[in-house]
């Protein structure tokens, strides 16, 4: 229990505030005309002499941002909405990046996600107005790119929570707060015009915002609003490996005799290669509504609302190298153990122009008040909504193929090489000769890319999807103030929570056969085509090696061949349709006490408790895709099972001490014990189990497996098991929440109003942290779910089978983070400023020996985080260069049990680890006020056009590193005006 584990670092430190107090003078109950000020009004004033301080430059934004922090009970940073417009900032989750412990995580070169000392978004909780916002992926971090900072009012990053607080959150909380007339304290309004260019897309994208507050009825009623519209047009260029895949052995050659082929060294290489175009053009439109009514001075209504409507048109190239095809003995042409080059034959080389169109919309409400009522008695209550629906109707895709050619390959850090070759081409580089009289290639090497005639159209995919995320909530709280030495209030309160989450796709991917025309001659034409029958040409740049048809050839070949769906498919829901459904529910509960403590006029604890309980449950599928057997009358192994329903329910007590201590005007002490958790995403948690679509089958008598066809009939194959080498993704229902205690400590120090320097402390340790394990060996009868195995008659799947490569998500053991947080901002009297913070965090995390045997960084987390800004300013100009850096982070863990020997890389997987490269960025802004109305700004993002980077770990075998996804999303320029009508 988490009040056991704290009970004794608690004890020690109430016995030492005593100590702090001995020279304060005793707390004084504060009564003015014989009437008791109470905490929650010395709060409101506060809050009050906050906003009136006039937001017009950096140095004025960071006066604001330093009082809202040091006002809040929590440790916390701020971001005061009216400087966003004096930032490089396309999103509330970019405007986040200056806050100390604060990094970026980007989509496709967006900044999306957020992580907080070196913690990841998955230790990260988002809310709006205290509410938990909805979102449409299967992890739970949510995406702030859908939030224009126009629309909001402030932004908090709590890390430290207080047990009035949602403690699902061990990195911290980010709380956005809508715009409100009464903290604006007057009536206005804004507008702001910007077009953005990008340079890889080459293309402008026009943005137009509407902000504003109004006040009525002698200010009883507060409205604040916002409008928002963009059109983003950007384009990602992106070299990645097969996204499920390990790398591959390699070992062999054409030439080698068989004593040779028994000490060939092996390598390691990638499973594939994929280059890719994301072309997207994105509108968003968002609204904001925020209606307050104080009729009195102990009452406080609240109606707020947002809207946000995100529109996708997406265009995607995709050409692929599947080296993965090349995996027997006679299709390896060349292997160098000492550059990692490679040949292989019986390689797929294909391209897919993909079309999507999708819509996602996210509506947010809220209602409530608080009340003040017998002096000292305080409640407040709300319910909030919040649902996000993500649609995508009519996908649809054309794929042109050539098989069986000779590719020659290289993997690196930052980049995979694949090039086809001829095989006079394989044979000068495998140094054998061809021959006249036999194969050498042994079959495998008749593709000829060197007429493009022979790049057929192959497959057609088609997919609608629709998924929805909706949360429901309902928070009650009570506080009664006291007038006592001791004791400034107490608080009771509790929340309910009920959330559900459903995804349904509906898709059909199939090779077009001209039989299933129905004797269309157009649909026949297109079935039996190649790419030179179209528009072909290679896209622009260095990405691609071979053309692909133009997007309104695209249309046409989908057009005359989706009438083959029902006659291909048998009129039947394929397991592409099934297999990522699911239904996912959650209710959680929560109740707590606490109280604030007053030690002295300096000095205040605010002590507490927290228990939190939760329900989950889960449907999902057991699928088996197969590419390549055949099992008698054109039937293709192809299996969609529905598992029974997974649930799992868990609580925990989480106690907190909170120290707060101020001994003058200019120093500010923050000491913090306080314990939290974070739920497993749902992709984590749902029940599910996926083999991979390349199975092989194994003969029992003679313990000989085949990936591929060799002349068995389909009663032979009834006969064989799956074997031991397939592997298979699981999702895991056992999985339990990570908790976490933690303290911190902070010391801030204000010597005035233009200097501030912070050094805060942080310990976190964590049990049952939540880890992705990749390649684990692992028994079907072991799995957390259990596979209806006996539903496949086609071949047998034994209960007691030992797969060698499970993917699975597993609760770890313990894992410990510490670090230390800086920040120092100065501003000049001659107008220059620097705003700066950095982060430094050590982790250490153990997982069962069964899975790794040593220990290891923890999965999410950074070592190293920083934020810079530079610049200068005066009344009318401001000059900022913003510089931005975090650490490698490590993504996925291989395995490596402890059975394993460390030299044997087959056994022990920690190659297969997965990072993220570290990054460093530069961005620009320059602001010129031509009156006190108009204001003209220029942003240049990405200045030295970085890349995002994540790659395998690699071993000797591989060379070092290789690559495993590299996103290109080149520099971005932004020029806007903010006129404002006040």
């Amino acid at each position: 229990m988490k009040s056991m584990s704290l009970s004794t670092i608690a004890t020690a430190l109430m016995m030492a505030m005593p100590l702090y107090a001995q020279s304060a003078d005793p707390a004084q109950p504060k009564v003015e005309n014989d009437k008791l000020t109470t905490n929650a009004e010395k709060k409101v004033e506060a809050d009050d002499d906050i906003e009136i301080i006039a937001v017009t430059g950096v140095y004025q934004a960071d006066l604001k941002a330093r009082a809202m922090e040091r006002d809040s009970k929590a440790f916390s940073s701020v971001i005061a909405t009216d400087d966003m417009g004096n930032f490089v900032d396309q999103n509330v989750a970019e405007s986040l990046r200056r806050i100390p412990g604060v990094t970026l995580e980007r989509s496709e070169g967006e900044g999306k996600y957020i992580a907080v000392r070196g913690l990841g978004p998955k230790f990260v909780s988002v809310s709006m107005n205290g509410a938990e916002l909805s979102g449409a992926g299967d992890d739970r971090k949510i995406g702030l790119d859908g939030i224009t900072s126009d629309s909001l009012g402030a932004i908090e990053v709590f890390k430290t929570l207080t047990p009035d607080m949602n403690l699902n959150s061990i990195g911290g909380a980010v709380n956005v707060k809508a715009i409100s007339a009464y903290e604006r304290g007057k009536n206005t309004l804004k507008i702001k015009l910007q077009d953005s260019y990008n340079e890889l897309r080459e293309e402008q994208s026009p943005k137009f915002s509407l902000d504003g507050t109004q006040l009525f009825l002698d200010e009883k009623i507060g409205v604040g609003f916002a409008l928002s519209y963009e059109d983003r047009k950007t384009q990602v260029d992106e070299v990645r490996h097969h996204s499920t895949r390990e790398l591959n052995f390699l070992q062999g050659g054409i030439g080698l005799s068989e004593e040779e082929l028994s000490v060939a060294p092996e390598i390691l290489i990638p499973a594939q290669l994929e280059n890719r175009r994301e072309i997207a053009d994105r509108e968003r439109t968002t609204a904001t509504i925020n209606v307050e009514f104080k009729p009195n001075e102990d009452s406080f209504y609240y109606i707020r609302g947002n809207y946000s409507n995100y529109t996708d048109g997406d265009v995607a190239q995709r050409e692929f190298y599947n080296f993965y095809n090349g995996d027997l003995a006679d299709e390896v042409i060349y292997v160098n153990p000492q550059t990692k080059e490679f040949a292989l034959s019986d390689i797929d080389v294909f391209n897919q122009y993909f079309i999507q169109e999708g819509e996602t919309t996210t509506t947010n409400y809220s209602f409530g008040g608080e009340n003040y009522f017998a002096d000292t008695w305080r409640v407040d209550y709300e319910y909030a909504y919040s649902k996000t629906d993500d649609e995508s109707v009519g996908d649809r895709r054309a794929q042109f193929r050539e098989r069986e050619n000779i590719v020659y390959g290289q993997a690196r850090r930052d980049n995979i090489i694949a090039k086809v070759l001829t095989p006079a081409e394989a044979a000068a580089l495998g140094g054998f000769a061809l021959k006249d009289d036999e194969d050498v290639f042994a079959g495998e090497a008749d593709g000829d890319l060197s007429d493009l005639s022979n790049m057929e159209y192959d497959n057609l995919f088609m997919e609608d999807s629709t998924r929805t995320d909706e949360i429901t909530s309902i928070k009650l709280n009570l506080q009664k103030d006291f007038n006592y030495e001791y004791l400034n209030f107490v608080k009771i309160g509790g929340t309910y929570n009920q959330r559900e989450h459903y995804n349904n796709k509906d898709r059909w991917s199939y090779t077009v056969d001209s039989a299933d025309c129905g004797g269309d001659q157009t649909c026949m034409d297109v079935a039996t085509s190649n790419i030179t029958d179209y528009n072909y040409a290679v896209p622009e740049g260095d990405l691609f090696t071979y053309p692909f048809v133009s997007q309104q050839d695209v249309e046409y070949i989908v057009n005359s061949t989706k009438i083959t769906r029902d006659s291909a498919t048998g009129g039947e829901e394929s397991i592409d349709s099934t297999k990522e459904d699911y239904t996912l529910t959650e209710d959680t509960y929560a109740a707590y006490v606490m109280a604030e403590i007053p030690l002295s006029e300096q000095l205040t604890v605010i002590t507490g408790v927290r228990y939190a309980h939760t329900e989950f449950s889960s449907t999902g599928f057991m699928s088996l895709e197969n590419d390549d057997w055949n099992f008698g009358n054109d039937k293709m192994l192809d299996i969609a099972v529905p598992l029974p329903e997974s649930s799992i329910t868990y609580s925990e007590f989480f106690p907190s001490l909170h120290v707060r201590y101020e001994p003058s005007d200019t120093v500010l002490v923050r000491t913090s014990l306080w314990t939290s958790y974070t739920r497993p995403s749902f992709k984590q948690a749902r029940g599910f189990a996926k083999f991979d679509d390349d199975i092989s089958l194994c003969d029992p008598t003679t313990n000989e497996c085949f990936s591929t066809p060799d002349g068995q009939s389909a009663i032979e194959l009834q006969g064989y098991i799956l074997g031991p080498d397939n592997s298979v993704q699981v999702g895991n229902p056992n999985l339990v929440a990570m908790t976490s205690d933690n303290f911190d400590a902070s010391f801030g120090w204000y010597p005035s109003k233009e200097l501030f320097m912070e050094a805060a402390v942080f310990y976190k340790n964590i049990d049952n942290f939540i880890v992705d394990v990749t390649g684990i060996q692992m028994g079907i009868d072991e799995l957390p779910l259990t596979l209806p195995v006996n539903q496949v008659s086609d071949f047998a799947i034994p209960q007691d089978l030992v797969l060698n490569q499970v993917d699975i998500t597993l609760n770890g053991d313990k894992a410990t983070v510490y670090g230390i947080e800086l920040s120092y901002n100065q501003f000049f009297d001659n107008g220059l400023f620097w705003q700066s913070n950095m982060t430094f965090v050590e982790s250490e995390a153990e997982l069962d020996a069964t899975i790794r045997q040593s220990k290891m960084q923890l999965p999410g987390q950074a070592d190293m985080t920083g934020n810079i800004s530079v610049g200068w300013e005066n009344e009318s100009f401001s000059f900022r260069l913003i510089s931005n850096y975090r650490s490698d982070i490590l993504e996925e863990v291989g395995s490596c049990p402890v059975s394993a020997s460390l030299s044997d890389p087959h056994a022990c997987k920690s190659w297969a680890d997965i990072y993220q490269d570290d990054i460093l960025t530069f961005d620009m802004k320059v602001k010129y006020d031509f009156t006190k109305n108009l204001t003209v700004y220029f942003d240049a993002i990405n200045l030295t056009d970085e890349s995002d980077l994540r790659y395998f770990k690699g071993n000797d075998l591989a060379g070092g590193e290789i690559l495993y996804q590299r996103e290109d999303y080149g520099r971005t320029f932004q020029l806007g005006m903010n006129y404002k009508f006040y």
